[in-house]
């Protein structure tokens, strides 16, 4: 992969995460040369910078660069994991890449190297605010690159040191190191890829679940979202009438089915419009002059603006937590209906034939219904809490970090949540495969019925991870399985998922 400061993707940032390789492109490198020939007589920032925050500073003070980025490793909390520090490596090279920071070629190069030599700084994930940059967790990366010590990460042991010559930054070059909001768009980055997948497996979830309750499928009429025009819901309605063509399971002209059934199409789709605001703000976030103060050409001059302020991105992590969790909380509704024996059209309770010695999958709904709790807990809008920092130089902060580790604690939930409804789903239709279905806690016989063919292989996807439940079994084993499917991609999306924040 090549860096040029202009078109690094989310699905780059999740590749990069991963292992893959990475350098500078040759255009990039030509752009950041003119930069700092631009201002090769510019002031020292760092002199400046300490001057109006602590008073006198004597001009060029040794160690300054050093001091500048040691006072900045402030972290705490438990460390990143080492996906994210790469991503995060990944963000700022391609943001100096972008040619407007004044700093040398040689200093992409070198965070390229840890990337590729895979050398990963320990970075503590909690301690930064998300304005002037992700300070502190940049810090900790610049003082491994800069031979400052810090531990690292090489081939899953932790060592006390990088085995990499150490690299001497310029006073500008300490100060792009770190000035960034740049921790918060490599956890957006991951975010959306993981997000994406979520949004396909809770289709599939949602088809199966359709299926199995034998809802009325007009409500994915195309002429009904047609008229409504919104794009999400257009899309999902699509999707959801391809995966269950071929069914036999659905009756029409009935009392209208209940909105975690019917209104499916609003509120998936609603969060895949979320998912496309957020994924074209991460896009620009990516390829953008994310540093201050800025290097132009000599005729614009050092520009001092506030683009290391992280509200673009924090916004968007707040509202794809949200929107996903609403989607998520629908998906819990739909399982938990699929375990109602009043309300589930002739399935057992707890979709386990003898119910009342058998509790089925009683507590699979439990867990969904604590895990949709925590994801509402965790949606309290992470940018709204400024809090002032740096005798109020900094009075306005986006935590853009706190939204992003958030999003992941959401997405993880979330894949558990719609794993389950996959799970439930892939019971009910195997009863209604059989034909069977239930009176009075009897098993009578019917007709066996022809699933949709998308449904019948996202079905098939579950049973080759997790048998048909004949009596109780532990659960555990059973939820932790189709919680790997989803995130390996292998009901829906892609696979890359990165792992806990």
């Amino acid at each position: 992969m090549h860096l040029t400061g202009r078109d690094l993707s989310t699905a780059d940032v999740v590749a990069v995460a991963l292992g893959a390789p990475v350098e500078l492109a040759e255009e990039a490198r030509s752009v950041m040369l003119a930069s700092v020939a631009a201002f090769a007589d510019a002031p020292n920032v760092l002199d400046q910078k300490r001057s109006y925050l602590l008073g006198d500073v004597r001009p060029g003070a040794e160690g300054l660069s050093r001091s500048f980025i040691l006072g900045h490793c402030a972290g705490v909390g438990e460390p990143l994991p080492v996906p994210y520090v790469r991503a995060m490596i990944l963000c700022r090279a391609n943001v100096l890449a972008h040619g407007a920071s004044g700093v040398r070629p040689e200093l992409v190069d070198a965070l390229c190297r840890l990337l590729n030599e895979g050398i990963t700084p320990v970075v503590p994930s909690q301690g930064s605010v998300g304005a002037a940059g992700d300070l502190a967790p940049l810090a900790h990366v610049a003082r491994v690159l800069c031979g400052l010590g810090g531990a690292v990460i090489i081939n899953g042991e932790r060592h006390s040191s990088s085995p990499l010559p150490a690299f001497d930054p310029t006073p500008k070059e300490a100060l792009s190191l770190i000035n960034g909001a740049t921790l918060t768009v490599a956890l957006a980055a991951v975010a959306l890829e993981q997000a994406e997948t979520l949004l396909h497996v809770l289709e599939g979830a949602c088809a199966m679940s359709l299926e199995a309750l034998r809802a009325d499928l007009r409500c994915l009429s195309a002429a009904a979202q047609q008229h409504r025009g919104q794009p999400g819901a257009i899309a999902t309605a699509e999707r959801l009438r391809g995966l269950l063509e071929g069914s036999e399971l659905w009756e029409g002209h009935r009392p209208p089915d209940a909105f975690s059934l019917r209104a499916a199409p609003a509120v998936i789709g609603a969060a895949w419009d979320a998912w496309a605001h957020c994924k074209e703000v991460v896009a620009r976030e990516l390829n953008g002059a994310c540093d201050n103060p800025l290097w132009f050409s000599e005729e614009e001059g050092i520009v001092e603006a506030g683009n290391f302020h992280g509200a673009p991105v924090a916004l968007a992590m707040d509202y794809l937590r949200i929107a996903m969790t609403q989607a998520a909380t629908q998906s819990e509704r739909r399982a938990f209906r699929l375990t109602h024996g009043s309300i589930n059209r002739e399935l057992p309770s707890f979709l386990v034939e003898g119910t009342g010695l058998n509790s089925g999958f009683m507590l699979a709904q439990y867990t969904a219904a604590s895990l949709a709790s925590e994801c509402k807990g965790l949606c309290h809008p992470a940018v709204v809490d400024t809090i002032p920092t740096m005798q109020h130089q900094e009075d306005h902060v986006s935590m853009g970090p706190i939204a992003g580790r958030l999003c992941l604690r959401v997405l993880e939930c979330i894949a558990d949540i719609v794993g389950i409804e996959a799970l439930l789903a892939a019971q009910a239709l195997d009863f209604r495969r059989e034909g069977w279905h239930f009176q009075n806690r009897q098993r009578l016989l019917g007709h066996p019925a022809r699933l949709g063919n998308g449904t019948e292989q996202l079905r098939a996807t579950v049973r080759a991870a997790t048998p048909f439940w004949h009596d109780d079994q532990i659960l555990h084993p059973a939820l932790r399985a189709v919680g790997g499917l989803v995130r390996q991609g292998q009901l829906g999306g892609k696979s890359g998922w990165l792992g806990p924040a």
